[in-house]
């Protein structure tokens, strides 16, 4: 059987956390810094405040919005071709994204991120089972104007691997650039099928910025999905407690999800949550603290209450080094997030609080996202893998069992993860094959995936591709 589903908060917890969540909704809404949104949801009898910008979600109203959650969604990769579920129970991963810097494999230095670093990126995932869905990684710094880096990053995607594409951004003319590209290199029904989901995010304490709101209202005449998520940090934005950080979360998410039911009644739509914590002894934020790992596994519980699709941020490090506390905190992490149930878990290939990318961190945190699925798969007990019959005919001291038929039936079954970069064997083989850590074997791998041909689109897709990219470019650069 399966491994049970990790969880931190009993069930009367859960509704502690919502019936709190609906009097916050209730009673202090949120501010909404868009005149536009505001109205079209007095529209849909909020109670709107146009003077304080603030709406508010009457208990009826909200529970109304929150019943018509889609539960499902089907994603499909660049070619149209069915890619997974989010939803159905399996746990899916995704690389990347937004950092800023680069660790050169070369010189081991931390760089500027440039566009060919997301190109490469893009060609690793594809190469990994692990990997289920690309995020942006980087905002390349290289690009001529600044407020374009997210496009170039976008486009560098989708030219080097068919998987799908996850983005953020607070600018509504960036979003819409974005969405504009992946039309471009999608072969399927764009205006039915999702290549790609857009996470847009409220600011805490309880407010929407006006860029944002308008990004929101733009995707809802797509089919992209969105994913909601909060960013409180505790004790900073939120109240430094994990409950009452697990609730300015749930209400700052359902708030999104919210209006975003009552515009558009089952649009998709993902629970997500970013979990931050802060050290009050040096006022640092933190991704990777053990506390954050608590709150993943509370967000895919409440995910589930609200029974919506959840993501989270994982797996994470503040560390600034490939080292064992980026292993330790990295692991803690990812494990919570699958092992609770998380739909999408998204940042493999990142570390330093999410600021730098490195491609051995890649590979380092597909492999700790296979071992971590394999762990929450289980094991399958029947007649078959119990073997009674075979362990009698065996019997005392017997023959090995390494030629029998019932281990050459079960020799490249699921039962067994088999890693990429592990060290496994004796001290004199390892040393004989250059005594190499695992973050060297990590860029010899990566060296030889990123040398693998591109998987691009076809000649018409790529040329969509760059108009769409010089148009969306434009649109950015114009001055406001």
């Amino acid at each position: 059987m399966k491994l049970a589903s990790l969880a931190v908060l009993s069930a009367s917890e859960i509704r502690a956390i919502h019936e709190a969540t609906l009097s916050i909704l209730a009673e202090c809404g949120v501010k909404v810094l868009s005149s536009r949104l505001l109205e079209r949801l007095r529209g849909k009898g909020l109670p709107v405040d146009a003077a304080a910008q603030t709406v508010r979600f009457p208990q009826a109203l909200l529970e109304d919005a929150l019943a018509r959650l889609p539960a499902t969604i089907e994603v499909f990769d660049r070619e149209g071709q069915p890619a997974f579920v989010l939803g159905d129970g399996v746990p899916r991963v995704a690389a990347g994204h937004n950092a800023v810097f680069w660790v050169d494999s070369a010189s081991a230095a931390r760089r500027p991120s440039r566009v060919e670093d997301v190109a490469r990126f893009a060609r690793l995932c594809e190469q990994l089972d692990a990997i289920d869905m690309i995020g942006i990684p980087v905002m390349p710094q290289d690009v001529r104007v600044p407020r374009t880096t997210l496009l170039h990053a976008v486009a560098a995607t989708v030219q080097n691997s068919r998987k799908p594409v996850f983005f953020s951004t607070d600018s509504a003319t960036v979003n819409r650039g974005c969405i504009e590209l992946l039309q471009a290199a999608f072969a399927g029904d764009f205006s039915r099928q999702v290549y790609g989901i857009s996470q847009l995010s409220p600011t805490s304490p309880l407010y929407w910025e006006g860029t944002v709101c308008e990004a929101i209202l733009e995707t809802l005449e797509t089919a992209v999905p969105v994913a909601i998520l909060p960013e409180p940090n505790a004790g900073v934005s939120a109240p430094y407690t994990l409950a009452g950080l697990l609730t300015m979360n749930n209400a700052e998410c359902l708030s999104g999800l919210a209006m975003i039911q009552l515009l558009k009644p089952g649009h998709p739509v993902l629970y997500a949550n970013s979990w931050t914590t802060t050290d009050m002894r040096s006022g640092a934020a933190l991704v990777g603290s053990i506390e954050t790992s608590v709150c993943r596994i509370a967000g895919a519980q409440l995910a589930r209450f609200y029974r919506v699709p959840s993501h989270t941020t994982a797996p994470n490090s503040d560390n600034h080094a490939h080292d064992e506390q980026n292993a330790w905190e990295k692991t803690f992490g990812q494990m919570a997030a699958i092992g609770a149930g998380n739909d999408l878990s998204v940042n493999c290939g990142m570390f330093a609080t999410g600021m730098t990318c490195s491609d051995e961190q890649l590979l380092m945190d597909a492999e700790i996202a296979g071992m971590c699925r394999r762990l929450a798969a289980g094991l399958e007990v029947s007649a078959e893998t119990i073997a009674a019959d075979l362990i009698r005919k065996v019997g005392p001291q017997g023959e090995t069992y390494l030629t029998q038929d019932h281990t050459l039936a079960h020799l490249r079954g699921p039962e067994y993860f088999i890693p990429d970069l592990a060290v496994r064997g004796p001290f004199v083989s390892w040393q004989a094959a250059g005594s190499r850590d695992t973050y060297a074997l990590a860029r010899t791998r990566a060296a030889g995936l990123a040398a693998l041909p591109a998987n691009r689109p076809d000649s018409r897709r790529q040329a969509a591709l760059a108009a769409a990219l010089q148009h969306a470019e434009a649109a950015v650069a114009k001055p406001t």
